[in-house]
């Protein structure tokens, strides 16, 4: 199942970097200490026109529990948000050990002790060696792994370290599945990248006793390459490239965009899975609590620490558009320092920053938005830049580049 079936709901103090050091007293004491919300694990937690929605997601797997938690706060975009995983786990067309090996490998680059805690036994029932786990655990060299399990670890690896694929490995993965295959395993990835951004912004952990990630050194990542000069397969801009059962997908996806871009020509060679991230889409775009301005801005800082160019392109304007202010667009665009912009601006830009770098946010930055997005805002604000990191991802490693004549987000 998903991240949530890691025991109750804990959390590490100051971060979740706690779960990555030695064990011992001090660390069961962090561990014990509640996470930065109240977590919504019971009936009661929520109102009474949303009963229906808990009951349906407790049932699933017998307790609210991990992402669930948090997600809850926003029990509109819970629904859909929670469709995502369900399809995953049910549906995906990745077999359980090259998914279960994406989500531990995920949750290693992401210093998620709880994904890691969760899905560590699920590899191992799976059939993913000691040794290859151990190797992901210490972020070892994947020398001498059988190729398979090779080739998801350093999909991951190069994905959420460089923001981009190198063409051998997506070449060998390519060859060996197809490319709905290869969309899915990019989304599983994508999709604990977003889990671990809740799981350690809000600092949720398993409970004890857990296995603790150790500290190891993590590799050092160079400026990202500009995109290939062509999509790595075939995108899909015509409602025949559907396939006839699916072709309602298409429709739906065009209705609101007019055509079929971006990451979406790609999404759609897995209708079903295209489908369940057009409903966050939507959500996020259309019903989110979060301003329009903190939303776009929100967007522009993922796309600039995932050196998305697609994204910034067709957002950067957007944003502008939206009053963020030109001096803040231009502090993203160029990874520079936000002591001379608005409170407002800066706190939406450096929790986006040290999520993505740090995996964890600061107390003073935690307290701040929260105070001025509300729980339920900052928990759709935090879902929002995982979105955009599963959009980018799939971006990225099919290298799906802008129109030549687009805003430009250089490495």
């Amino acid at each position: 199942m998903v991240a949530e079936e890691a025991g109750r709901v804990k959390a590490a103090s100051p971060c979740p970097a706690a779960m990555l050091v030695s064990g011992g007293a001090a660390a069961a004491r962090r561990r014990a200490t509640m996470a930065r919300v109240k977590p919504i694990v019971n009936r009661e937690d929520v109102a009474p026109e949303h009963h229906a929605l808990f009951d349906k997601l407790a049932a699933l797997r017998g307790r609210i529990s991990g992402p669930s938690t948090i997600v809850l706060h926003s029990p509109g975009l819970a629904r859909p948000w929670n469709e995502v995983s369900e399809y995953l786990h049910r549906e995906s067309l990745v077999e359980a050990p090259q998914a279960e090996l994406a989500v531990c490998a995920t949750a290693r680059e992401k210093d998620c002790g709880y994904i890691w805690n969760a899905h560590v036994p699920l590899a191992r029932k799976a059939g993913v060696g000691a040794t290859t786990i151990d190797a992901v655990r210490d972020r070892r060299s994947v020398d001498g792994l059988p190729s398979a399990e090779r080739a998801v670890i350093l999909y991951v690896r190069q994905l959420l370290q460089n923001n981009r694929v190198e063409s051998d490995v997506f070449d060998e993965l390519l060859k060996a599945h197809n490319p709905a295959w290869l969309v899915e395993l990019t989304s599983w990835i994508g999709r604990y990248q977003a889990l671990a951004g809740i799981l350690n912004a809000f600092e949720v952990t398993p409970n004890a006793p857990a296995e603790v990630l150790p500290a190891a050194p993590r590799a050092a990542s160079g400026k990202a390459r500009p995109p290939l000069p062509a999509p790595r397969v075939t995108q899909i801009s015509r409602r025949d490239q559907v396939p006839e059962p699916h072709r309602e997908i298409f429709d739906a996806v065009t209705e609101g965009r007019g055509s079929v871009r971006g990451p979406f020509g790609m999404l759609l060679h897995s209708p079903p899975y295209c489908r369940r991230h057009l409903d966050v889409s939507t959500y996020l775009r259309f019903k989110s609590q979060v301003k329009l301005e903190s939303k776009e801005l929100t967007i522009i800082a993922t796309a600039r620490e995932k050196d998305c160019p697609y994204v910034w392109a067709a957002h950067a304007p957007a944003a502008r558009k939206a009053q963020v202010s030109d001096a803040a667009v231009i502090a993203v665009r160029d990874r520079a320092d936000l002591t001379s912009l608005p409170a407002a601006e800066r706190d939406v830009i450096d929790y986006v920053r040290q999520l993505a770098r740090t995996n964890q946010v600061a107390q003073p930055v935690f307290d701040r938005m929260r105070a001025q997005h509300g729980v339920t805002g900052l928990v759709e604000l935090t879902c929002l830049t995982g979105h955009y990191g599963i959009v980018s991802a799939i971006l990225n490693a099919f290298e799906v580049a802008p129109a030549p004549d687009a805003e430009r987000l250089d490495p």
